[in-house]
């Protein structure tokens, strides 16, 4: 039996194609895939700037309904709609026994090293599935791992009720983060965002928006703040959150930035200010939380997210819609 997949052959070779639907093993369950996002990070595995295994079906951030179970399953069962924590730890390294798998040194993830859910079909270890509330709308349900990772990086600020705080990037994880930031209590957020329509939609929810090209004055009074945000990884961002950062605060480098990027950063201020550089990358225990957010309809979504096709998410990951999209999701069919 067949199934739709789309599959990245090399950097730059993407190309739906019909392959053989998978099988499971005793410990896995089948998944029919009913939407998944396309993430900054599928974009760079796209472009060759993040490490993958190629071929590969990309897709990482997706939910669907279980369709068929191994022999060893135990949890789940046939009918349930899940969400997916993508990563396979080892369980043997030295992060893994120390209680931080996800820095496990050998881990692979699904969408990366592994089929994931650009695909009518996806294999999960029954382990990495989450149950969500069936009355979820897929394209809101497959967010539960972007969310998962915001609030993991989050945890690591330590935010507190009536912190200031800045995000520089107001993609679709920036404005995860704006909202994420005052779910948390922080009494003043700002976004700092050069396009438009990104500032509109974080405008509209009640969030100052500046652009830092147009508003180089309001961008310059930005000081004192408890903490900052890097979701943009570009430019001189990080230094920008070094400058508004005050003394003594905390800036989270939540962005992907490309593999062998470097930025320039004068560490005199970070030594003077003593300011805290908090690096976070994915997360080990924050999907329940995420998915209670979820159904608990915390995040206002519908201006964020774009329901695409398919054969849409080339032009996704070459950046062609980046002037009209800010998340895309695949509803899968």
């Amino acid at each position: 039996m067949s199934q739709e997949s789309l599959i990245l052959h090399k950097p730059g070779e993407i190309e739906i194609r019909q392959v053989d639907r998978p099988s499971i093993g005793s410990n896995d369950v089948l998944i029919k895939v009913s939407a998944c996002g396309i993430c900054g990070t599928d974009r760079h595995i796209f472009h060759g700037t993040y490490p993958a295994s190629l071929p590969v079906s990309p897709g990482h951030e997706f939910a669907g309904v279980i369709v068929e179970t191994g022999s060893g399953v135990k949890h789940a069962a046939v009918g349930d709609f899940i969400t997916v924590n993508p990563n396979i730890w080892c369980g043997h390294c030295p992060s893994c026994l120390q209680g931080a798998p996800h820095l496990c040194t050998a881990m692979r993830a699904l969408g990366v090293n592994l089929n994931g859910g650009l695909s009518s079909y996806c294999v999960v270890p029954e382990e990495l599935v989450y149950k969500i509330a069936p009355n979820v709308d897929p394209l809101q349900a497959c967010l539960a791992e972007p969310v998962s990772c915001v609030l993991h990086g989050l945890d690591r600020l330590q935010i507190k009720a009536g912190y200031r705080a800045a995000v520089f990037g107001g993609g679709f994880i920036g404005q995860l983060m704006l909202q994420t930031l005052r779910l948390q209590g922080a009494s003043e957020v700002t976004l700092i965002e050069p396009q438009a329509h990104k500032r509109k939609v974080a405008a509209e929810l009640g969030f100052q928006a500046i652009d830092p090209f147009a508003g180089k004055s309001a961008l310059e009074e930005l000081a004192d703040l408890d903490v900052t945000v890097d979701c943009a990884g570009a430019g001189d961002v990080l230094m920008q959150c070094v400058r508004a950062t005050k003394q003594g605060g905390d800036i989270l480098l939540f962005a992907a930035y490309p593999q062998g990027r470097t930025v320039s950063i004068e560490p005199y201020e970070i030594f003077r200010k003593e300011l805290r550089v908090i690096g976070s990358f994915t997360y080990p225990d924050t999907q329940v939380r995420a998915i209670r957010l979820i159904e608990a309809g915390a995040y206002k979504l519908d201006s964020i997210l774009t329901e695409i096709g398919l054969e849409e998410v080339e032009d996704l990951l070459q950046g062609k819609r980046d002037e009209d999209v800010i998340k895309g999701v695949v509803r899968m069919t």
